[in-house]
């Protein structure tokens, strides 16, 4: 009885750590783009601000929501509720932003920014792992 009851445990531990390898994957090329187009547009944002661009920070905005659409659909498809959720959060954000920069408010600006940014860092800190040879799986 005590053998049948070990073997099991043993079997529901190795279940449980392999389900947990396969969980942590890759991220498929075209996620990789769609993050990378991102982290560029964060990168234009920021000089467009720095230089008050507001015209480009509207486009940065456009940038922005493209991607953060594609990032939703890619959640949606795996149906991992939370991402989804950061992704909205950031598409509003975006598209906040995009309405800042058309009326020249610095404040809504300052504050569309601060929301994209948080639900950037809630989806990565969530569903994001750093390998150590600098590249990223989905955790």
């Amino acid at each position: 009885m005590r053998r049948a009851v070990r073997g099991a445990l043993g079997l529901a531990t190795i279940g449980t750590m392999a389900g947990m390898a396969l969980a942590a994957e890759k991220p498929p090329a075209e996620y990789q783009n769609v993050m990378k187009g991102l982290g560029a547009a964060q990168m234009s944002l920021r000089n467009n601000l720095t230089s008050k661009s507001y015209e480009g920070v509207a486009k940065d905005a456009v940038a922005i929501k493209a991607s953060l659409r594609a990032a939703e659909q890619f959640w949606t498809t795996r149906k991992v509720q939370d991402a989804i959720n950061f992704a909205k959060a950031g598409l509003k954000g975006a598209t906040d932003l995009e309405t800042a920069a058309n009326a020249k408010n610095d404040e809504g600006i300052a504050a569309a920014q601060k929301a994209i940014g948080g639900a950037c860092m809630g989806c990565h800190t969530a569903h994001r792992e750093r390998l150590p040879d600098g590249t990223f799986e989905i955790k």
